[in-house]
Formats: C-alpha cells, sequence, structure tokens
C-alpha cells in the first residue's frame, strides 16, 4: 500500500472516530447508534501515479566494457557519469569535490615535510626516476640544493595528502562506501595485470586508510607533485569485488557490465548492441534532494548517423553527445526548431607545429630555426578564418598553449600575431627569404647554414581527418600568398602520431604539422621545454618540434616548480606563456569545440570545456512535457 493511499484511510477513519469512540477496541456506549460498515462508503479516490520520466542518449559507440581499469573510451565516460557522481567535477579546468566533503589545501590537509632518507629507500633522484638510493646517487635535499648521496642519511622532502569522504555515501547494493574502497582501488591500479600508467604509481610511497573516511597519500621523498589534488583513487568495491583477481575483473561481468555504482541510476539492463537502460538508485546520497529528475535513462547504440538523425527528429534520442554529433550534419539539425545546439570549447587546442630542430637524418634545412619566420607564418595564416570554415561563428583564435577561461591564462602577458600579410613579407624578407628568381616562391638569401638558393618548400603533414584537411588548404593557400610553397599530406592519426625514430612527429620528420595538444588545469609548458626532445632512448617526449631556448626552460621550470596557491605562481605562468607567444615554438591556431545536440524539452545540460563528458550532471537533467 502507498502512502498517498495510507494517508486517505487514515483520514477517513479520523473523520469516522469520536474522541471517545475509537478509544476502545469493540466498546460502544449502549443506545450509540453504529456508524456505518465500510461496504456503505464511496470507493476512495485512487491517486493518479505520475508517468515515470524516460530520458534517451544516443551514442555512435557501444561500451566494449565499463570496468573502470578495462577501457579509456568515452562511449564508457558517457556512462560512468550516471553510475559515479564524481568522485571530483572538474569545471573550468577546477576541480570541484563531490564525494569529498572538500579539495585538499596546501599547508593544511596537503603538507610538504621534511624526513631522514637512508640508504635502501625509495626516493625520486635529482635526474626524475624513483630509485632505490644508494652511494653516488644525486637528489635534492630538504633544502632543495642537489647533493650526492655518500651513505649517510640526508633531509629529503616528501609531500602527505590527506582526502575526506563523506560519510553518507552508500554503494548501490546498499553498503557504506568506505576509504577501502579507495585503497583497494588504488591496488588494483598497481597490480601488474591492470593496464594502466604507473607513474604515479610508482612515485606513491603510500596510500592508506585513517579511519573509515580518509585516506592519506604520501608520495616518495623528492617528488613534491603540484598535481597532488589529482592523487585520490576513484573507490571501487571490495565487498563486492573483492574475491576476483586483477585478471579476472578484466573480463568478468560483474565489474565490466553490471558494476556498482553510488550515482544516480544503476543498470538495469544491457542488451548488447542495441542499448543499456539504467534506472533510478534508491541510495543515492542526493535522493533528499528530488535527485535524479530522470526516472529511467537509456543509452542507446546507433552506429548509423542517417538512422540517428531520424531517431533525434523523432524524439527517440533526447540527446545526443558531442563525438555522436560530429558525424552527423549538425547545421541541417540545428534548422530543426525542436532540436538545441549545446556548444562548449574541448578541452583541445589545434596547432600547427614548426620543424625547428629535425633529425639530424630528415635531410632538409631549418627553415623554421629563425624566430622571424615562424613569427612570419603567424602573420601570413589567417587564423580567424581557418577557424571560422569549420567552426562556423563559433571559432576563437589562440594566443597562447593556455586557453581563454583559463585560471592561469596571462591575456596581458601574450603577444598576438594579427593576419598581416604586409607585415609577414616583411620579415621574411629581413630573415634572408625573398624572391629574386620571380617565380614566386622565396629564396634563401645569406642565411646561415641554408644554401643560397634554396627554394621556401615545405610540406605540412596532418591527420585524414576533414575538418583538418580544410584548415590545411587554407593554411597552404595563405602560405603561398607570402612566397611559401606548401604541399599538404594527409595520413591516418596512427601513423602522423607513431613512435620515432620513424614516426613523423615523434621522429621529427616534418616540416609544418597540424594536430591537437590537451589542456589541462595546470598548464603544460613543459610541452616545449627542451629537455622534452624525442630522441634515442626516449622516443615519447612531447617537445616534437625540437624548440630549444634557455629563457624558456627557465621560465617553464619555475611555472612548473611553484605551488598553485603561491603568490608567484601566477606571475610565473605569465612569463611562461609570454616568451612561447614571442618564440612560438608552435602557432596556436583555435579552440576546437564540442557540441551536443538536444530536444527542446531537455533542460539543466551544461558541457564544459574540462569535463570531458556532457553527462557529467545528468543527475539535474530534466525532460519538460512527458516522456
Amino acid at each position: 500500500m502507498t502512502k498517498i493511499r495510507l494517508a486517505i484511510l487514515a483520514a477517513l477513519l479520523i473523520g469516522l472516530c469520536t474522541p471517545t469512540g475509537c478509544a476502545g477496541q469493540g466498546f460502544r456506549p449502549t443506545g450509540t447508534p453504529r456508524p456505518p460498515t465500510p461496504t456503505s462508503l464511496p470507493p476512495p479516490t485512487p491517486s493518479p501515479t505520475p508517468e515515470p520520466k524516460r530520458l534517451t542518449i544516443c551514442l555512435q559507440e557501444e561500451p566494449e566494457t565499463l570496468y573502470l581499469y578495462g577501457t579509456e573510451s568515452l562511449a564508457a565516460e558517457h556512462v560512468w557519469q550516471a553510475l559515479y557522481d564524481g568522485p571530483v567535477d572538474t569545471l573550468d579546468y577546477e576541480r570541484e569535490p563531490v564525494i569529498l566533503t572538500e579539495m585538499p589545501k596546501l599547508g593544511e590537509t596537503a603538507r610538504v615535510e621534511t624526513v631522514a632518507v637512508r640508504q635502501g629507500d625509495r626516493v625520486l633522484s635529482a635526474g626524475g626516476s624513483v630509485m632505490t638510493i644508494g652511494p653516488g646517487m644525486m637528489v635534492y635535499d630538504g633544502s632543495g640544493e642537489r647533493t650526492i648521496f655518500r651513505g649517510e642519511p640526508v633531509e629529503m622532502e616528501r609531500m602527505v595528502v590527506t582526502f575526506t569522504l563523506r560519510s553518507d555515501i552508500r554503494w548501490s547494493d546498499g553498503e557504506p562506501l568506505t576509504a577501502d574502497d579507495s585503497i583497494y582501488s588504488f591496488e588494483l591500479a598497481a597490480d601488474p595485470a591492470t593496464p594502466t600508467d604507473k607513474q604515479i604509481l610508482e612515485r606513491t610511497a603510500d596510500y592508506r586508510a585513517v579511519g573509515e573516511h580518509q585516506v592519506v597519500w604520501e608520495g616518495v621523498p623528492g617528488f613534491l607533485d603540484r598535481g597532488y589534488l589529482e592523487n585520490f583513487w576513484h573507490p571501487l568495491p571490495r565487498h563486492a569485488w573483492g574475491d576476483l583477481s586483477a585478471t579476472e575483473l578484466l573480463s568478468t561481468d560483474v565489474s565490466s557490465r553490471m558494476p556498482l555504482g553510488w550515482g544516480p541510476f544503476t543498470i538495469g539492463a544491457w542488451v548488447a548492441g542495441d542499448s543499456m537502460i539504467l534506472r533510478r538508485n534508491p541510495t543515492y546520497f542526493r535522493a533528499s534532494e528530488g535527485l535524479p529528475r530522470i526516472d529511467e535513462l537509456t543509452y542507446r547504440f546507433i552506429a548509423d548517423a542517417q538512422e540517428l538523425a531520424l531517431h533525434l527528429q523523432a524524439g527517440t534520442c533526447h540527446v545526443v553527445t558531442h563525438e555522436t554529433a560530429a558525424a552527423l550534419n549538425v547545421d541541417a539539425l540545428r534548422s530543426l526548431p525542436e532540436v538545441t545546439a549545446m556548444v562548449s570549447a574541448d578541452d583541445a587546442w589545434e596547432l600547427m607545429a614548426f620543424g625547428i630542430t629535425p633529425a639530424s637524418d630528415h635531410g632538409r634545412p631549418d627553415f623554421f630555426e629563425d624566430v622571424r619566420v615562424r613569427q612570419a607564418v603567424a602573420q601570413c595564416v589567417d587564423r580567424q578564418g581557418a577557424a571560422d570554415a569549420v567552426l562556423p561563428g563559433k571559432g576563437h583564435v589562440l594566443h597562447s598553449y593556455v586557453p581563454p577561461g583559463h585560471p592561469t591564462y596571462a591575456a596581458e602577458a601574450v603577444a598576438e600575431w594579427p593576419y598581416d600579410p604586409q607585415a609577414a613579407q616583411e620579415l621574411l624578407a629581413q630573415a634572408g627569404w625573398y624572391d629574386e628568381d620571380g617565380d614566386g616562391i622565396r629564396e634563401a638569401h645569406g642565411i646561415p647554414e641554408i644554401q643560397d638558393g634554396t627554394s621556401f618548400r615545405v610540406t605540412y603533414d596532418t591527420t585524414d581527418d576533414a575538418s583538418r584537411a580544410a584548415v590545411a588548404a587554407r593554411v597552404a593557400t595563405d602560405l603561398r600568398a607570402c612566397g611559401i610553397a606548401v604541399t599538404v599530406e594527409t595520413m591516418p592519426a596512427a601513423e602522423l602520431f607513431a613512435a620515432g625514430p620513424e614516426g613523423a612527429l615523434f621522429g621529427r620528420r616534418f616540416d609544418l604539422a597540424q594536430f591537437a595538444w590537451p589542456a589541462r588545469g595546470v598548464p603544460l609548458c613543459d610541452l616545449f621545454v627542451s629537455s622534452e626532445i624525442p630522441q634515442s632512448g626516449d622516443w615519447n617526449r612531447p617537445n616534437v618540434v625540437g624548440f630549444i631556448d634557455d629563457s624558456y626552460d627557465q621560465a617553464c621550470q619555475e611555472a612548473l616548480a611553484a605551488w598553485p596557491e603561491s603568490g608567484t605562481y601566477a606571475a610565473a605562468q605569465a612569463e611562461a606563456q609570454r616568451l612561447f607567444s614571442e618564440r612560438l615554438p608552435v602557432l596556436p591556431l583555435f579552440v576546437r569545440q564540442k557540441v551536443m545536440l538536444a530536444r527542446s524539452g531537455v533542460r539543466a545540460l551544461a558541457p564544459n570545456a574540462s569535463e570531458a563528458s556532457g553527462v557529467w550532471n545528468v543527475e539535474v537533467w530534466e525532460l519538460a512535457g512527458g516522456r
């Protein structure tokens, strides 16, 4: 019996009883008429049951697995947002607690302490490797100075960070979520059978539970992690999975197809190749707020773009995720009155890389060693026009490796290079490039280490993505107008990003190349420091352009060394951005975009640049006007 019907029955009974007439069971004063029997009463009017609100999200790809450590697919990420709320949201590049009581703060729940290190202890060496300390090893001592370990104890700094969980979080099976669930997740991530990046694990000295709701991360001595806010491991349910090995969890249904969560929804059914149905989680810690506002959430898997468009128009898809919408004709669908395009910045920025220091056996002149040439190219290219061509009306030209809207973006410090072909051609001439033979292509004249008469002819490498090919074609036309001949070559992304020494990018075998780097909460100035040039011994380093600049190296190291909470952090970040924008190891093009599509009745969607999935706040989504 529902609470509503119980309330109606209680009201009827109260109306029939006098203050004394219902005091005793069966007792009634003589001569008092009996009340009507229940059968003579009119039947109560049934309370209407609200129609459940059902919302469908359409994906092109079906997740292969939902095991947290079994995939990195965006399709799985969209589902995780419904199964797990948090543990932390990243909005506008700032981390906000969800199942934590607060984010740790330096000097409070995050601290740097000095410890005595003895022979045999694991430390971070001055060279950046985690090693067992022994005589002759170079380390940074407690004062930040390089010192050689000679066998006697030496003081070093280490970092200790405490994370506190909310006490009201439960798994969807009703069991409490505790600190030990995060420890269990750490143990799984560290297991050799689990395909995770082990770098931060290697730099972790200890990860332990303190009571039911606190975990403490401790770094190895010498490792002072400016990204310490990320050193909390996403809880996994030890009580449900603890008897399974890390290898078994990669494939068993309990982790890959029906994982427990603590978020707004739980998995009800998964029909392979068709759909996944999630239902409201009754143990959700925000249920008292009336969340989630949707009763049933369906993920429908539709690989065909035309079929997907028909579902969206018919209302059998309410939301189309951004990577799925990219496969549709978004402009045509925007014209439908019942469809809304939700546009947000992506967490990646498109760039054109200069091959400044090519591989020694690449066999081409160093066209871009002179910074004036790179500055000239920046002014030859109509970046706004290129952005508008692929992002109609939404293109925003970049001037830094940090996007506008990021808390460290230094708008007043960065140099801007507006489209100015005349100024560009003057710079090229100053650098020794001008067209003497009248064929429209500039040649080298008096340039050190470049033979006189060498034509300025280069190759522009990029992926076979249609939008990148369109941008590359525009860039080639713009540079041709400045006297630089460009041949565009497209290739699969796997080929462009192949490891060195053979790969085009990481083997440093390119003239110009277009691709994207991610933007992060801690700006990635070290993408371009000289110590990160890919070469024999480590072909995975990110400075694929071969940029070497002592001033930039120093500025970037100071920016990375400054704690985000310190007064010097913003200034250090600004100086690194200033030098980057002047020296131009790469030319930033534009911020990439994410476009979600939604039926007009869907409310509260809020895609964000630094959240990979636009489903991040699904618990507050609403569906107006019925199912």
